[in-house]
């Protein structure tokens, strides 16, 4: 054993022999202060002890374990309680070194451990890159086991392990029995993990292909994009070799604003409790912590007792799934088909009042609400909840309620690598009256905001959005430039649009002419067609310039359907109206999300109806739109209330 002596010390220090006598003993009158403070230190940094309190020891044990960590291999420090009470179970005490990668540091820590007289030691972690290390403490003169999945072939050690490949394949059996069959993984070099996951494959006669193993490595400054491509071979779950690894994946995902586990799942091949801290906490492979740390020491103890010299096979670990939110069954092909919705966002400010005031009156406010809203978010979240695939693109300002709607997007299962956050724009806010005794009856002024910089550029950089879409919400809150490249994208790419003429006098006849489905209310159908034409000659108007179904909304009256095969009025749904300033985005939601399961136009309309009424019987928009479950409650009064003929 290499022990640090009192020559090294003088070494370091600087001074003689002679001088480092004097000052560990106290003999140190005639040395000057900062001579003194500097063997000091260097005796309490490497730990030095004179030889003759270490003869004292050498006659019989220390009862002492030192255990080395390797740096990066924090998973294993939740084990170093249970190795403490082991070795105390069995008469020892231990003491704990973490290697930092610096050669410097690690041989003064070497030289530290030599002077302790240890009767064997612990490495946890990978040290086969580390045998001219371990050499300098004469390891080969001391019991060791290393504890870890990499542990090399290193001479004279015992080992206990978990068996990557064992992980790998349980991990990818675990997702085949899920009924994933698409199943990419995130490696770093060198595990092991990797043969287990060929393996099931093979099993399950599934061709192995090496395109589905992403290799990430930290220090790549094009890892993103790689990244991203890599990711565009659809996988429907991924498998990450390391906790370090599932981080990463989880930081990509949401900036592509892909959604865990509803898109895709993912399982980690480590634990730890950094896991349950992400959104959702992630499943993962567990090796038995406890019994690993007892078995190493048990392993360690024995070999110290009975000072075998044979180096034992290792001692396998056994291990689990954890299951905690991050894997579902795969994202089979949806009910309904993807849908894209460009439109505004707003942080609503709603106000509830006696009635809606009229010109120079001043009232007093009963409540005051500040909520996530905006015609496209709105009808974003009101067709995520209603279970379709929604992708949202607009413009958000980099505020606090720019975020705020953000999180109420992500929390409800809406895409969002569509949305832009403009560092100088604030995000939009509209101000709604609501009347407590006017049925519910509202008024809303909007500020623009950041809604303002949305524009074709944006929408041309998200245009793969839009690939594969059956629908496109679209609502004018938004610049004019903007909607006219969502109009003329989705036509070049066949994508049926569902259009809102909100906020607008005029409109040009490039937002009606092929229009799948145009939907204004009464009031935008006034502005648009002025005059004193009854209203089902102003929807008559609207088709033959080009919209094929015209949609008027009526609020409590129900809605009025005109296309080529008919012209039809719908009843409202008998609900009592609390709020009804999100019923037409609930309507257009459930419309697009019915209609693209393919369900008829008619019993669409149908569902669309009641989503408008159980979302006014309370206050707020986004918050008030029914789930699936509330709206397909009423199925079957919908096909016996509104029969298809005509459609």
């Amino acid at each position: 054993m290499c022990h640090i002596n009192i020559r090294d010390i003088a070494s370091i220090a600087e001074v003689s022999v002679s001088t480092v006598s004097k000052v560990i003993n106290g003999k140190d009158q005639d040395i000057s202060a900062k001579t003194r403070k500097r063997v000091l230190e260097v005796v309490r940094e490497y730990q030095y002890v004179p030889y003759s309190k270490i003869r004292k020891n050498m006659s019989g044990k220390s009862h002492l374990i030192s255990v080395l960590i390797a740096e990066g291999d924090t998973e294993y420090t939740p084990i170093l309680g249970v190795i403490e009470k082991q070795a105390s179970k069995s008469g020892y005490s231990i003491v704990v070194y973490t290697l930092d990668g610096v050669k410097k540091h690690e041989e003064r820590q070497m030289k530290v451990m030599g002077s302790r007289n240890v009767d064997g030691f612990l490495l946890i972690g990978n040290f086969r890159d580390r045998k001219g290390l371990i050499e300098q403490i004469g390891l080969a003169d001391k019991p060791c086991v290393i504890l870890g999945a990499d542990v090399g072939d290193m001479e004279g050690t015992s080992a206990v392990i978990y068996d990557e490949s064992s992980i790998g394949y349980e991990a990818s059996q675990y997702l085949l029995q899920k009924e994933h069959v698409n199943i990419g993984c995130i490696f770093s070099a060198g595990t092991g993990m990797e043969e287990g996951y060929k393996r099931a494959l093979y099993e399950a006669g599934i061709p192995y292909e090496a395109g589905r193993i992403f290799r990430w490595d930290k220090t790549d400054g094009d890892g993103k994009e790689k990244f991203k491509s890599w990711f565009s071979n659809n996988c429907t779950a991924v498998f990450c070799g390391s906790v370090e690894n599932a981080i990463y994946l989880y930081q990509r995902f949401q900036e592509l604003g892909v959604l865990i586990p509803d898109d895709v799942s993912v399982l980690c091949g480590q634990d730890s409790t950094y896991l349950e801290l992400l959104n959702p906490p992630v499943t993962s492979v567990a090796c038995m912590l406890p019994t690993f740390g007892k078995a190493a020491v048990s392993e360690l103890v024995e070999l110290i007792e009975t000072k075998e010299e044979y180096k034992k096979p290792p001692a396998v670990i056994p291990f689990t799934i954890r299951e905690r939110e991050s894997i579902s069954l795969p994202a089979a092909q949806s009910r309904g088909q993807k849908l894209v919705v460009v439109g505004s966002m707003n942080m609503d400010v709603t106000i509830s009042v006696p009635h809606i005031p009229a010109d120079g009156e001043t009232l007093i406010a009963d409540d005051a609400l500040l909520l996530p809203g905006g015609k496209g978010a709105n009808q974003a979240v009101g067709a995520s909840k209603l279970g379709g695939k929604v992708y949202l693109v607009g413009c958000l300002g980099n505020d606090r309620e720019g975020k705020e709607i953000y999180n109420a997007l992500v929390t409800n299962k809406v895409h969002t690598n569509g949305i832009l956050f403009d560092g100088l724009s604030p995000t939009g806010k509209a101000y709604i009256n609501v009347s407590d005794f006017n049925r519910g009856e509202s008024t809303i002024v909007i500020y623009p905001g950041a809604n303002q910089k949305l524009n074709g550029v944006q929408i041309q950089k998200s245009e793969d959005l839009f690939d594969e879409a059956k629908y496109c919400l679209l609502s004018l809150e938004i610049p004019t430039e903007a909607a006219s490249y969502a109009v003329a994208l989705c036509k070049r790419k066949g994508i049926d649009i569902i259009l809102k003429p909100s906020g607008v006098d005029v409109l040009d006849r490039q937002f009606i002419d092929g229009i799948t489905y145009f939907v204004p209310n009464r009031k935008e159908l006034e502005q648009l067609i002025p005059g004193n034409d009854s209203m089902e000659r102003k929807a008559d108007r609207l088709w033959k310039l080009g919209a094929k179904n015209v949609i008027i909304t009526l609020g409590k009256d129900g809605c009025y359907l005109k296309n080529e095969e008919c012209s039809r009025y719908f009843p409202a749904a008998d609900f009592q109206p609390v709020d009804t300033t999100g019923g037409a985005d609930a309507f257009i939601s459930a419309l697009a999300v019915y209609l693209s399961e393919g369900v008829s136009l008619v019993h669409a309309i149908g569902f669309a109806t009641y989503c408008a009424g159980l979302s006014i019987t309370r206050k707020g928009v986004q918050s008030a739109m029914p789930d699936r479950g509330g709206v397909d409650m009423y199925r079957d009064v919908v096909y016996a209330q509104f029969p298809s003929e005509g459609k």
